[in-house]
């Protein structure tokens, strides 16, 4: 596995959202009110404008003030509450937040486990890596949340290759400079042959506008939610590449302070049944990005061949291998993590 700089490692923790568009059922349920009023406060680093604010944590927000009327939520979109993104954890576990979205990619060394969703060559789509991930929580995940309630834990869309050249093989990307939310996807830039630049998806419009980078390995839903089509036109979109993680975290003493029938509301619409939220609605957003692609002119959009395909897939499998090595050197057991969450 490859070792990285610490000027990369230092950027990753600047990094910033895939965001994608999202929509939020709510599931009924029954609280028992507290004796005194509750007051949580949800923070969200994004705009107020992103869908996962105004689609998903908002109305999951709304849903539970209805269901216990003793419980008030407080957002605080766009980073009102202070603090960088990648703080957004230790923000949740200290309780400056009682409620905060967290992407895992940013605090690596935090969620190696959880990680196993940015792991090449798996499940085919973020419903099914959600599904995945939450199947193997208990045995091999739940420990690294012990320090808070984990609401929510989901895949985003399948990762496309965008840049400004066509590129059909590895070969192609020798060279380029591809922006990295995290130090795995930077692991697998570079197990490709390119060149992995931290970088937050907030600045990837410029950097790519500007030539700062080439390009990006990142969810095609961006086309939309970031604009990133509007600076780069050439894509690969079915190449198997891993998922970011997405978490949704509450801090501990704000949980176990509610009473027992808030305490069983918020049981019976977190894990994955309000991940499957997440995880459904980027597979639309895919969908919905492709159309974008599709309707606009100039826009490439590469169908890699079968042979071209296994010069992908053998690279990848050299990452993995790398990955699951360097893990097992650290004492984690990551083969039979891996093996256990690939299971269909």
């Amino acid at each position: 596995m490859h070792r990285f700089s610490k000027q990369v490692a230092h950027g990753l923790a600047a990094g910033a959202m895939v965001g994608a568009a999202l929509a939020f059922t709510g599931v009924a349920g029954s609280g028992t009110a507290a004796a005194a009023g509750k007051d949580l406060k949800m923070a969200f680093f994004p705009s107020p404008r992103h869908p996962l604010w105004g689609k998903m944590m908002m109305p999951w927000a709304k849903d539970l003030e209805k269901a216990n009327p003793n419980i008030k939520v407080k957002g605080f979109p766009g980073s009102q509450i202070g603090g960088s993104p990648p703080g957004a954890f230790k923000r949740v576990i200290n309780g400056i937040s009682d409620i905060e979205l967290h992407l895992p990619g940013y605090t690596s060394t935090v969620f190696p486990r959880t990680l196993v969703m940015e792991i090449p060559l798996q499940h085919a789509s973020p419903t099914a890596a959600t599904r995945a991930f939450w199947r193997i929580y208990d045995k091999h995940i739940a420990s690294e949340y012990k320090r808070v309630k984990l609401l929510a834990a989901f895949a985003t869309d399948v990762p496309a290759v965008m840049t400004n050249k066509i590129v059909r093989t590895p070969s192609d990307l020798k060279g380029m400079k591809l922006r990295t939310p995290s130090r795995n996807q930077a692991a697998i830039i570079k197990g490709l042959g390119a060149i992995p630049v931290a970088m937050p998806m907030t600045q990837t419009y410029s950097g790519i506008q500007k030539g700062v980078v080439d390009g990006a390995i990142v969810g095609i839903s961006v086309v939309n939610s970031f604009k990133i089509g509007e600076v780069a036109d050439k894509y690969i979109v079915d190449l198997p590449f891993g998922y970011s993680p997405i978490i949704i975290a509450m801090n501990r003493k704000a949980y176990d302070g509610l009473s027992k029938g808030e305490r069983a509301y918020i049981d019976a619409n977190s894990g994955l049944k309000y991940s499957l939220v997440g995880g459904t609605s980027y597979e639309r957003a895919r969908i919905g990005a492709l159309k974008t692609i599709e309707k606009r002119k100039n826009t490439s959009v590469t169908t890699v061949t079968a042979d071209e395909r296994k010069k992908w897939v053998a690279k990848l499998e050299g990452v993995v291998a790398g990955w699951v090595a360097e893990f097992e050197k650290q004492g984690l057991p990551y083969r039979q993590i891996l093996n256990d969450y690939l299971k269909k």
